[in-house]
């Protein structure tokens, strides 16, 4: 019977070799950074369409309009300047299909179930697609749909809720971001006041 033989030499650099292999899948399951994780302002928008929850509005909006900040806009996304639902003028989020809308890194926790926004239909049927990415988890590269902002044509509208999702195994602040894509092929859609739900009933 043939016998093959291994020096400790070709043992030693099998096992280094292994463990630089390991370091990358490590790195990834590190500690998250949340120290910048605070809770916002509270506000009841939604009250005129039978909604009573209170909502914390996301990054990058004030009540003068989207004004982008920390916002990467792709495909066709732009800011633009329209009559918002209050009746005054300010700056909404414009997303035709194809265009891409990436939030800036925020912070939730799993008593956040849902998140609601001002939408309206320029034109098209098909909606906004709604992604959510959890820092440190597989969706953090590939973000999940969990829902589509819908609106009226002609006419603001409170979409329906879309749901967040947050992992609820993990206890305190999780690092998400939430991503918006234009449907269809000719359809255009405007976004104003995305909100996030701290908890499911009040």
């Amino acid at each position: 019977m043939r016998q093959y033989l291994f020096s400790p030499r070709v043992l030693i650099i099998g096992v280094l070799v292994a463990l630089f292999a390991a370091v990358p899948a490590q790195a990834a399951t590190g500690p998250i950074d949340i120290t910048e994780c605070e809770e916002g302002t509270f506000t009841q928008p939604f009250v005129s369409f039978g909604d009573n929850h209170y909502y914390t509005l996301l990054a990058g909006q004030s009540s003068k309009g989207f004004d982008g900040t920390g916002w990467e806009l792709s495909g066709g996304a732009t800011i633009v300047t329209t009559t918002l639902p209050d009746g005054s003028t300010g700056s909404v989020l414009d997303l035709p299909s194809g265009a891409k809308a990436v939030s800036p890194r925020t912070c939730v926790m799993a008593n956040y179930p849902t998140a609601r926004a001002y939408v309206l239909d320029v034109d098209g049927n098909d909606g906004v697609n709604f992604q959510v990415s959890y820092e440190g988890r597989r969706t953090w590269e590939k973000p999940r749909t969990t829902g589509v902002l819908e609106g009226w044509p002609e006419s603001w509208t409170a979409a329906p809720v879309v749901r967040l999702t947050p992992p609820k195994s993990v206890e305190g602040w999780q690092p998400m971001r939430i991503t918006l894509l234009g449907n269809g092929t000719e359809d255009e859609y405007q976004v104003y006041d995305l909100y996030l739900d701290p908890r499911l009933s009040h």
